[in-house]
């Protein structure tokens, strides 16, 4: 018989998961406690290490045949001078598809190669024997368990393995708005413009040929930059040359605000937590999707490649977490340039894009990061990374 899984969450880790598994022959049903696919109007980045998760599993094309590539990455004051910026090559690859979008590919892979998707289902709890337990008072048994429940995780927290959840104390926008071409040179190429204001912080990334996607953060005691919903006056004032991004908002845009999530482990028995629930971080640098999918992806392969799940999980765990760790760690350390002076933020951003070393080896070593490669799952290959110099492949 068909080993089986049964996953909680139809967010982006959890759907990778849930097609990974389908596709090495699980039984595999996904729990989405919402009625249908999660239909937010926001972006996600996928730097190379996403895009390569999607081409092992087969549905790269689906996912980015809509989103534009990205060139180069820009830092801008207020006025729109770029004060630093950085050149991304060919073999650097990052696209902004719709959320939407990514989440409607992988569940119709999901479904074509035999798993399920059950809507309405609330995960409340799970148990390191391969219990899951629902709200309607079923409980179903597994050979796995996957917690992809979020940053709030039932799953996780209810097993005790929740070490650290904080507040960065920031809060963010994200959204998508109709792109115009005529306004903004931002508009006419392949341009993440990031433009700083004291400590807001308003981003413009084209996603397709008629949105982009826009993130504007500020910090707690920014109140008219946490209002929701949005203050756009207040906006406008700190950034009078980008009233055509601030105008185009729309008006029931939502904010959040920005957590950090540290397990004491990633799994206890049969149960396996990922994405958000395990590694939640500060939007900054883009990794929190490619994180997910790169945990998901290896979590499957590692599993598959031994005799003993439980024994899996533990080397699935030893071999990930500490880069995914330190990725966290620096995704943390960039949001705090928030909290910097103007000044002082300039500078720290200016030498980051001085050095291809500090981009390549710290700022977006996730990017690079190979999970989708076999040999990293034989014996020999060694189990994890320097917490300095990480492992890149």
């Amino acid at each position: 018989m068909k080993p089986a899984a049964e996953i909680a969450g139809a967010g982006i880790a959890g759907l990778t998961a849930g097609l990974a598994l389908a596709q090495k022959g699980w039984r595999v049903r996904v729990h989405e406690q919402d009625s249908r696919l999660r239909s937010a109007a926001e972006s996600v980045h996928l730097w190379e290490n996403g895009l390569r998760v999607l081409d092992a599993l087969g549905v790269l094309a689906p996912a980015i045949a809509d989103a534009i590539p990205v060139i180069r990455h820009e830092r801008r004051n207020p006025d729109g001078r770029t004060f630093s910026s950085s050149h991304f090559g060919p073999q650097f690859r990052l696209y902004a598809p719709l959320h939407a979008d990514l989440l409607r590919v992988l569940h119709d892979a999901l479904i074509d190669t035999g798993g399920q998707v059950v809507f309405d289902s609330r995960v409340i709890a799970a148990a390191p024997e391969g219990w899951l337990y629902l709200a309607d008072g079923s409980s179903l048994r597994a050979d796995l368990i996957v917690g992809a429940d979020g940053t709030g995780s039932a799953i996780r927290d209810g097993l005790g393995l929740l070490k650290r959840r904080r507040a960065t104390n920031q809060f963010g926008y994200q959204t998508v708005i109709s792109r115009n071409p005529g306004l903004c040179e931002a508009d006419e190429d392949c341009t993440h413009c990031e433009y700083w204001s004291g400590a807001r912080r308003v981003l413009y990334a084209p996603a397709t040929a008629t949105l982009a996607s826009v993130q504007l953060t500020s910090l707690a005691a920014d109140n008219s930059g946490n209002a929701v919903p949005i203050d756009r006056q207040s906006w406008r004032e700190l950034f009078p040359n980008l009233s055509w991004i601030i105008d185009r908002i729309p008006d029931d845009c939502h904010g959040a605000w920005f957590e950090i999530v540290r397990p004491e482990y990633w799994s206890i028995g049969r149960v396996a937590i990922i994405g958000d629930a395990a590694t939640a971080q500060p939007p900054f640098l883009g990794h929190g999707a490619g994180c997910s999918m790169m945990a998901a992806f290896a979590l499957v392969q590692t599993i598959d490649r031994t005799d003993d799940l439980i024994e899996g999980l533990a080397e699935w765990e030893l071999r990930e977490r500490p880069f995914t760790d330190w990725v966290q760690w620096i995704a943390c350390r960039y949001a705090r340039l928030a909290f910097l002076p103007a000044e002082a933020r300039t500078v720290v951003l200016k030498g980051i894009d001085a050095s291809r070393w500090a981009q390549r080896r710290i700022l977006f070593a996730a990017a690079s990061r190979d999970v989708t490669a076999m040999r990293r799952y034989s014996p020999a290959y060694p189990r994890n990374g320097s917490i300095i110099y990480p492992l890149i492949h």
